[in-house]
């Protein structure tokens, strides 16, 4: 039987994306076997696919809903395993099939959630708070604009297979494009796979932010 994970979901030796937060902070460690993190990214991507829009915007909010009231605490190992908990038991109720893509959709959209800092830190925040009457809306423009920005360095990356390259060629160079800037700059392994892949699989749909 598989261990938990932050939303129950992983591959043999593959931890999901937010129990590596959990794990490593803001680090850069992530050291399972690349195959096995190429084939996590493309179930990643499967999930937000075949998942209707409706339904991940309920996902999101109801994680956001709790993170926001309930999971506040200063520690991340205790602010993960409160979302653990929440997505476990949302993703809970669902038969099959629905369970494992809740699981795998619900990774992607909590380590979203704990990386909105990392790509608009506060002093960003700030700035945006006192120059717009929306600040919920600007902030969450700036950080699709982010998610944008992050996509076409992929896209012009040697890592990146081509236009027409196939899915397998796809993900092996997102986890490629991840390992070189987790290792170049101040953002984790994950947290650049959870933005790359909220972005390609839902077509550059927004998220909403706090």
């Amino acid at each position: 039987m598989k261990a938990p994970l932050i939303i129950l979901a992983r591959l043999p030796r593959l931890d999901g994306l937010a129990t590596l937060a959990l794990r490593a902070g803001h680090t850069r460690s992530h050291a399972e076997p690349r195959p096995a993190r190429a084939a996590y990214i493309a179930e990643l991507i499967d999930a937000i696919r075949d998942t209707d829009r409706a339904t991940l915007a309920n996902t999101r909010k109801y994680l956001q809903t709790v993170e926001r009231n309930k999971c506040q605490a200063p520690e991340m190992t205790l602010r993960v395993g409160c979302l653990l908990e929440a997505a476990g038991q949302n993703c809970k109720q669902l038969p099959g099939d629905g369970r494992e893509r809740c699981r795998r959709a619900s990774d992607v959209i909590a380590t979203n959630l704990l990386a909105e800092r990392v790509f608009v830190p506060d002093d960003v925040r700030y700035q945006i708070m006192t120059r717009q009457r929306d600040a919920r809306s600007a902030i969450a423009r700036e950080l699709h604009r982010r998610y944008a920005a992050l996509v076409a360095e992929l896209a012009m990356s040697e890592s990146f297979p081509g236009p027409r390259a196939g899915a397998a060629a796809l993900v092996t160079g997102i986890d490629g494009f991840c390992t070189d800037v987790a290792g170049t700059r101040d953002l984790s392994w994950q947290y650049c796979v959870a933005a790359v892949v909220w972005f390609v699989a839902s077509d550059g749909a927004p998220e909403e932010t706090r």
